[in-house]
């Protein structure tokens, strides 16, 4: 259904299209009752046509209205009006990255910028159970200040786990098993149509980030079939044979969630963000670990070193000056031999312990190393 501009739509005033997908048509539109503006998706004819997939997509409405972080837009209702679906939601002004990208690839700090907010709104709705299943540029907006926000769940699917709390008369065999979602961007598992959990959402991620990072996607073949071939079964070119100035860090991160295999993808956003972070960390300290970062063990073992450094000098300083006050009292007067042993008679087969020994060659080795005193 095309709505009009100045066309009300309950008590919400629709001001402008402001985008489309397969999914339906979103409008800016205004909150008559409270006086605020609003993103406004209406829904494409027939695609909730039963009592179950409206069941589902209510539910899903409802479990991502409880999301609260700041990663993710709003959604503040999901409501039917003359046969008219809608979902209303917060509406985000800023730049989507597939309106970034198209300049060309972008420096490291905002790539793990993004990325860490990215990873951390993901990781708080896969906590909830909310898998995205299209994530790509046009669906990651960037504000005037800086943050990322989260854009169009609309094709959100619930785990198991939590389509099993939300409703008790729907059951998870109802939950769609077809393919949905953006062929370039989806995760191999996700290709073939099998079950796909929070690793699918971390392929797509690194599809974003190899595009955010080159200029260009992994696999840009124009022909379907081709394009379905290269996601199932080859590997992407490396990111810094195509951006030279690429850390290899960053690149690593990349290629890990771009796995073909789930269980050598992350396991999980949360550990994604935590790479992330350490990297925007090392970035912002010139590629010093920060403080809080460096293991215990190796402070003491720093520490240690300095102290055993400072006191070999100390010893070697005292040994020095020793010696050099010996050498002046030898050239006062002559020289004087003293007695080693007590024994009444001479000695013909003198020895010495292992540990006299080792202490005589080791200050023999010092002497050598002091040049002789001039007469």
């Amino acid at each position: 259904m095309s709505l009009q501009v100045g066309q009300m739509l309950g008590r919400y005033r629709i001001e402008e299209e402001i985008g489309s997908g397969g999914m339906g048509v979103v409008y800016r539109a205004y909150d008559e009752r409270l006086s605020r503006y609003l993103a406004i998706k209406v829904l494409r004819p027939g695609l909730l046509s039963s009592s179950v997939s409206r069941k589902r997509f209510r539910n899903e409405a409802l479990m991502l209205s409880k999301l609260n972080h700041p990663a993710i837009q709003v959604i503040h209702d999901f409501d039917e009006l003359d046969g008219t679906d809608f979902l209303v939601s917060e509406l985000i002004s800023g730049v989507s990255l597939n309106q970034r990208v198209q300049s060309g690839s972008m420096p490291e700090k905002e790539i793990t910028r993004i990325g860490v907010q990215l990873a951390q709104g993901l990781a708080a709705a896969h906590s909830a159970g909310v898998l995205h299943r299209d994530l790509k540029p046009s669906n990651l907006r960037v504000t005037a200040d800086g943050h990322l926000k989260i854009l169009d769940f609309g094709l959100a699917t619930l785990s198991n786990e939590a389509l099993s709390q939300v409703s008790e008369t729907l059951s998870v065999s109802d939950a769609p098993s077809g393919v949905a979602g953006t062929l370039p961007y989806m995760s191999p598992e996700q290709l073939l149509g099998n079950e796909v959990d929070a690793r699918s959402d971390i392929y797509s991620v690194g599809v974003v980030f190899y595009e955010l990072a080159t200029g260009r996607l992994p696999f840009n073949d124009l022909l379907v079939t081709k394009l379905t071939d290269s996601i199932l079964r080859k590997a992407p070119p490396s990111p810094t044979s195509i951006n030279r100035k690429l850390p290899t860090d960053l690149e690593r991160i990349i290629l890990k969630c771009l796995e073909k295999d789930p269980e050598l993808r992350y396991q999980s956003a949360k550990d994604l963000a935590a790479d992330l972070r350490r990297l925007e960390l090392l970035a912002t300290s010139g590629g010093i670990a920060p403080p809080e970062l460096k293991p215990p063990k190796r402070q003491l073992a720093i520490i240690g070193a300095t102290i055993g450094t400072a006191l070999l000098l100390l010893l070697l300083g005292a040994f020095l000056l020793l010696r050099q006050k010996h050498d002046t009292a030898a050239l006062a007067g002559p020289l004087r031999y003293e007695r080693l042993t007590n024994f009444a008679d001479s000695a013909t087969s003198p020895s010495l312990s292992w540990t006299a020994a080792c202490s005589l060659l080791f200050a023999a080795q010092i002497l050598s190393s002091v040049p002789a005193r001039s007469m």
